[in-house]
């Protein structure tokens, strides 16, 4: 055992072979044992939230090496393509909370509508309380650890779920969040979907979720039974739009890293490609030019390709490879031994009635396979990104040097975020709300909106009883108290609306009228019988 120096208090870690993770069995106790120390208001302060994310900062920066082991045992990632895509931005995630905590932490004030003045309006934001965070196999690190920023800049207790899949990064991230976080706090909890179900059974004060929409409909159901806030992170088929007027080259380059990136499991990739016919052809050459200088002329010897997490996942895109074979124009060689699927590329031709009904393009395909198709008109392209099988896309991708057909583009269709001119790099700007729109989610986050994710934004009237013992203000005041006198009815009638939606500043030119209207009234006031004399 050891001692933790990120914890509030001392507290005893996990070292060496002991099992950190929480059993199964004693998930109920666990998440009981996070609402007493929730309760004892131990998370609230600065303090404790700026010591658990350096301590993630650390965990982050002695731990590369183990986490980057763990994802080549588990994915095939090279060691820079852990760091690039998974541990950096985790790192930047940290860096830019542990700079801004104090400020997003801090009141902020709004103004105060005229019927309330004067008044002090602002907002606070409280943490939510013990929080679940649920991550996906296919980016192991960021996706588990980029949402727990949020959750420890909010100030919650919260339980973390790695995905299943990636076994050893799994393993691994439990380790480090022991050693380095406050084990009272932060828990993980490993298994399968004994677990997962058993952790679903639980009340929290928010579900953060990553995945299929399969497992999203489950988490929503069950934090429904507790009226849970969730956030949903899943997927879809993410369309990519080649128009007759694309730099070509920027283009395939692009199409080809981002589709192939970690063997194509990723949640934004472009799942498949509508190619404008004028330029298809030499579009799908600068393809194939692409795969080949990125992953040689053998991708399965290349250290920067990926493979399959699993023998499963393996043979539902094999099946899927066999079923499209007629369409291949580059790839399609499968092994199953190594869990091994070439990039693959499919030309469907200009049929986008079959190209819809294939069976590549009725869920989101999560591998190394890009089906494409041909088109004539842009309206063609719109409605077919607007019905998509699998409902709105996590992501959509246009290029074009068209600034009219990016514009439609924009405005037209609707996708959980939206790249111009490149693909999944919106993701790498944390000033831009990550997340889903209807089958793709629900909720975002990211830098400041990830702390607002995992907090409550609480409104604040703060109201000066003095105020109502200066000459003349009891009398201003009175309207909105029974009697209602015909004059204080009518005052409301012509007042009111404004008063409630004007928003009032205590500036000295108004605080100036505000004082001449009541030295009117009481020289005038009682001739009309407001004031009596």
């Amino acid at each position: 055992m050891a001692t933790s120096r990120y914890g509030a208090s001392q507290h005893t870690v996990f070292t060496g072979t002991e099992s950190c993770a929480v059993p199964t069995s004693q998930i109920p106790d666990a998440v009981a044992a996070m609402r007493q120390v929730f309760a004892t208001e131990r998370t609230f302060g600065l303090a404790w939230r700026l010591r658990q994310l350096e301590g993630l900062l650390r965990l982050l920066r002695d731990g590369r090496e183990e986490l980057c082991a763990a994802m080549k045992h588990d994915l095939h990632k090279s060691a820079f393509e852990c760091y690039a895509t998974e541990i950096s931005l985790v790192e930047s995630e940290c860096v830019e909370a542990i700079a801004g905590l104090k400020g997003w932490m801090e009141p902020q004030a709004t103004s105060t509508s005229g019927l309330n003045w004067p008044a002090g309006s602002y907002t606070v934001r409280d943490p939510l309380g013990v929080v679940l965070i649920m991550g996906a196999w296919n980016y192991p690190v960021q996706l588990t650890l980029a949402p727990l920023v949020g959750a420890l800049a909010g100030g919650n207790c919260v339980l973390v779920r790695p995905g299943s899949y990636s076994v050893e990064t799994s393993h691994a991230m439990c380790r480090l969040l022991t050693r380095y976080l406050d084990p009272d706090c932060i828990k993980v909890a490993e298994g399968d979907r004994f677990l997962t179900t058993k952790i679903l059974e639980q009340k929290w004060d928010m579900i953060f979720y990553t995945g299929s929409e399969f497992v999203g409909r489950l988490v929503a159901e069950a934090a429904a039974k507790h009226l849970c806030p969730v956030v949903l992170e899943l997927g879809g088929k993410s369309p990519t739009i080649i128009d007759k007027t694309a730099h070509l080259e920027h283009a395939a380059e692009r199409v080809v890293w981002a589709t192939f990136l970690n063997s194509g499991q990723t949640c934004v990739r472009p799942d498949f490609c509508l190619v404008h016919e004028e330029v298809a052809d030499a579009f799908f050459a600068l393809v194939k030019g692409a795969i080949g200088r990125f992953y040689s002329s053998d991708p399965q010897t290349c250290e920067f390709y990926g493979r399959c997490i699993n023998a499963k996942a393996w043979e539902r895109l094999a099946g899927l490879v066999e079923k499209g074979r007629a369409k291949i124009i580059h790839g399609g060689k499968v092994e199953q031994k190594s869990k091994f699927i070439e990039p693959t590329v499919f030309d469907f031709g200009a049929d986008l009635a079959a190209f819809r009904a294939h069976p590549l393009m009725q869920d989101e395909l999560f591998g190394p396979l890009l089906p494409c198709a041909r088109y004539k008109k842009l309206e063609d392209v719109v409605q077919f990104c607007r019905t998509l099988p699998t409902g709105k896309p996590l992501a959509l991708y246009c290029y074009s040097r068209d600034s009219a057909v990016l514009k439609a583009i924009e405005q037209r269709t609707t996708s959980g975020g939206l790249c111009l001119n490149d693909s999944v790099m919106h993701l790498a700007n944390h000033e831009l709300p990550f997340g889903g729109v209807g089958e793709s989610g629900m909720g975002s986050y990211h830098g400041h909106r990830s702390f607002a994710a995992f907090t409550h934004e609480k409104a604040v009237l703060r109201k000066y009883p003095g105020i109502d013992e200066l000459p003349g203000m009891k009398l201003l005041l009175a309207a909105r108290f029974p009697p209602y006198t015909p004059f204080k009815q009518l005052a409301i009638a012509v007042f009111g609306q404004r008063l409630v939606a004007k928003a009032v500043n205590a500036s000295p030119r108004k605080l100036f009228w505000l004082l001449v209207a009541w030295v009117l009234l009481r020289l005038f006031g009682y001739k009309l019988a407001i004031v009596p004399r």
